[in-house]
């Protein structure tokens, strides 16, 4: 039974315990972004194939199950990868009522000689530069596709939007005012609740990389008011109707 459903349901009385107890499954479920519900699904099934090869238990798994089962990985896992199983493990345990064992003192203490032998400095990613960005806006040319990409980039750069606030922006999203653009970015990877958020994206010195120039240019090639704003070509080289 759907949320929908089991909502609907409370006018003609009161809902089955079995549907209940589903729905709250599912909102447990909504609570969380989907590539996180798949992240611990994963780890999950990793964690528990390795139990299952010991012959030990893995809900609730004992403390010194998963102190053996980050020794084992130490080394040949990122200090990085384990941490985030760990947060698996743990909010699985949660959701199914028990005490995690990542709370207990052998589990801390395991993770802690880890984290001082392995270390835990994170490799980031170069942030993208302006030189970089006018190289890469030089290279487009002035067919449709270049145009498209012209306005992804500098608008993308003059907003610093990760990909997929880039490829989820509509028409709509994108609204000219006499300073520039206001961009609504309306759910992001650090925005879990979908409050949204407003960028105010300025004019360019140089029209060549102007975010605002670009962008009104690849709305009148492209011809949409409304639906997505970025949209890739078929094979045929025609601009389709779909997100990017």
């Amino acid at each position: 039974m759907t949320l929908v459903e089991t909502h609907a349901n409370r006018t003609f009385g009161l809902v089955p315990i079995d549907d209940l107890a589903e729905a709250a499954s599912d909102y447990i479920s909504a609570a969380r972004a989907p590539r996180t519900v798949e992240r611990y699904q994963s780890d999950w099934r990793q964690f528990t194939r390795w139990c299952d090869e010991r012959g030990l238990e893995a809900l609730p798994a004992e403390p010194q199950t998963v102190a053996m089962y980050l020794a084992d990985l130490a080394g040949v896992r990122a200090v990085a990868t384990l941490q985030v199983r760990l947060t698996s493990i743990s909010q699985i345990h949660q959701l199914a009522g028990h005490e995690p064992p990542t709370r207990s003192a052998v589990v801390r203490e395991t993770w802690h000689g880890i984290r001082r032998t392995f270390g835990t400095a994170q490799e980031g990613k170069a942030p993208t530069r302006t030189v970089d960005v006018r190289a890469m806006v030089g290279t487009l040319g002035d067919d449709l596709l270049g145009v498209r990409n012209r306005a992804l980039l500098l608008i993308g750069f003059a907003g610093a939007m990760r990909r997929s606030e880039i490829v989820a922006l509509d028409v709509e999203d994108l609204v000219d005012v006499d300073d520039g653009l206001v961009v609504t970015i309306r759910r992001s990877k650090t925005d879990q609740e979908a409050k949204g958020a407003k960028i105010g994206v300025p004019y360019g010195s140089d029209p060549a990389t102007c975010p605002v120039r670009a962008w009104r240019a690849w709305l009148a090639a492209a011809g949409h008011v409304a639906g997505p704003a970025f949209r890739p070509f078929d094979h045929r080289g025609d601009l389709t109707e779909r997100r990017l």
